[in-house]
């Protein structure tokens, strides 16, 4: 997955009309998507896990936490946790849960509108800010999150700029940061890139793009990045689609 992929003329917009139905559909994908399943919450206690281990090794100053109306500079001096391409935020609520403070960043403004509306704004612990971002092209410094987390993102970037991708999140991570990615299974004879039907009440020709890794794609994008892997899993339960079983890969940015 290191090697650039070629060009597919049919792809050519698949981020951004991908976006478009997010944009219009997030209430129906939060109400949808909203429960977390058993292998998701394995993982981010995993992640919480790895990034202790992080902070005992490079201890991050306490700094409290921070206020309401606080520019994204100043939230960035927290050192926040990046959830890049958030949705409509309920893995970042479980992480401000567990106590993080966090950066959630989504192409799409419509969920991240939703995002918002499901987030209190005041919470009993940790923080979030949510951000309009792109992940192939973050607006954010060098080495500034504690961790990256990408859950089910990635797989809606093209195969050849999600290395574009892939090295973003490694840049915007501090050394010694663990880095998680899900993506969606291929078997070895899948198909690798294709448009899906997202049919919801707010519209009913909506498509969705998806790139499929194998877990040794997947394996290749993440260490591609410069990334070392710690672990690469697929989840015995099948996606919503009945199809696909999930791909994670839990790494760390190296450390000097």
């Amino acid at each position: 997955m290191s090697a650039q992929q070629p060009h597919d003329p049919r792809f050519a917009q698949a981020t951004e009309l991908t976006t478009a139905t997010y944009d219009k559909a997030a209430r129906d994908y939060a109400e949808r998507n909203e429960r977390m399943s058993p292998f998701w919450a394995e993982r981010i206690e995993q992640f919480l896990s790895l990034l202790a281990e992080a902070e005992e090794r490079r201890p991050i100053p306490e700094l409290g936490r921070p206020g309401d109306e606080i520019e994204l500079e100043e939230y960035l001096n927290f050192i926040p946790l990046l959830d890049a391409g958030c949705g409509t935020g309920r893995d970042a609520r479980a992480f401000a849960a567990a106590g993080q403070i966090v950066l959630g960043a989504d192409i799409s403004q419509g969920m991240l509108d939703e995002a918002g509306e499901r987030t209190a704004r005041r919470l009993p612990t940790g923080a979030i800010r949510y951000a309009l971002m792109d992940m192939r092209r973050l607006e954010l410094p060098d080495a500034c999150c504690r961790g990256v987390w990408c859950s089910a993102s990635m797989l809606h970037l093209p195969l050849r700029v999600a290395p574009r991708a892939m090295a973003e999140l490694a840049r915007v991570a501090r050394p010694g940061a663990p880095v998680a990615i899900f993506l969606k299974e291929r078997e070895p004879d899948g198909e690798a890139e294709r448009f899906e039907p997202y049919p919801t009440s707010a519209m009913e020709n909506a498509t969705r793009f998806y790139a499929y890794y194998t877990p040794d794609e997947a394996s290749a994008l993440v260490a591609g990045a410069g990334l070392e892997v710690i672990e690469t899993t697929v989840s015995e339960a099948l996606d919503h689609t009945r199809e696909h079983h999930w791909v994670s890969v839990l790494a760390r940015k190296p450390e000097p």
